[in-house]
């Protein structure tokens, strides 16, 4: 038995991780899936995987993902402005907003998205209120993004204590689905080592990596990144398990 036909059988839920402007490489990896025939029953994700899943949790399909990210340029989203980080964010709400139903209590998956609370120096998983302020938040990387306000609390890029966008699914029953983006930072690589060290061999869990550089302004590679990982999803999905 392969890995798809192995998902059709139980229901699965599916965790897409942070990495930079790693939406591109998610989708490829969820065209795959679609083209199976396979659908989750449950969506989670960190940072550019919170975008992708949100997404699909308003019950757009892959496809219709990826029209929408190819007509994204650099001006769509960037906004910079004083504050803590050198953009506000704002904009990058605004295109959610546009591709996401309104609120989680609207969604078509049940999802579930990972940020980061500042002061209280951990993740949190958002299943309630605005998605494309979660969304918004999940990915403010440090620096780059001011915090985004909610609620009282300041929130940075959930991937910061939860790269793989897993948190929200690990009390889940269904069968854990994660496509980890990897990263070339070393405090990563730490946290590979001893937060996920227990998933690393599950049969699902699917590390991947490229060699195309995606960037701000490398917006046009896009198409290539969906295309690669389509590819290596579709063989991943064809392997025995």
């Amino acid at each position: 038995m392969n890995r798809a036909e192995a998902l059709m059988e139980k229901p699965f839920s599916l965790s897409l991780s942070s990495g930079f402007f790693g939406y591109f490489a998610h989708l490829g990896f969820v065209k795959a899936f679609e083209a199976k025939g396979l659908k989750p029953s449950l969506l989670s994700g960190s940072s550019s995987g919170a975008i992708v899943a949100a997404g699909l949790a308003s019950g757009r399909s892959a496809e219709e993902l990826e029209e929408i990210f190819l007509r994204v340029g650099k001006d769509d989203f960037w906004d910079p402005t004083v504050g803590f980080g050198y953009l506000k964010g704002q904009k990058i709400e605004q295109l959610l907003n546009e591709y996401c139903v309104p609120s989680f209590e609207e969604v078509k998956i049940p999802l579930h998205i990972s940020v980061f609370n500042i002061r209280r120096f951990k993740t949190e998983v958002f299943n309630a209120g605005s998605i494309a302020k979660a969304c918004r938040a999940s990915a403010a990387v440090p620096l780059l993004f001011h915090p985004v306000r909610i609620k009282g609390a300041f929130y940075w890029d959930g991937g910061i204590r939860d790269r793989a966008g897993h948190r929200g699914a690990r009390s889940s029953s269904h069968v854990p689905v994660i496509h980890y983006l990897e990263s070339k930072s070393w405090i990563s690589r730490v946290e590979d080592k001893f937060l996920y060290s227990d998933i690393h061999k599950h049969p699902f869990f699917f590390r991947t990596s490229s060699q195309i550089r995606m960037g701000p302004t490398l917006l046009h590679h896009g198409k290539d990144v969906i295309e690669h990982f389509q590819q290596k999803t579709s063989a991943w999905l064809e392997e025995s398990v």
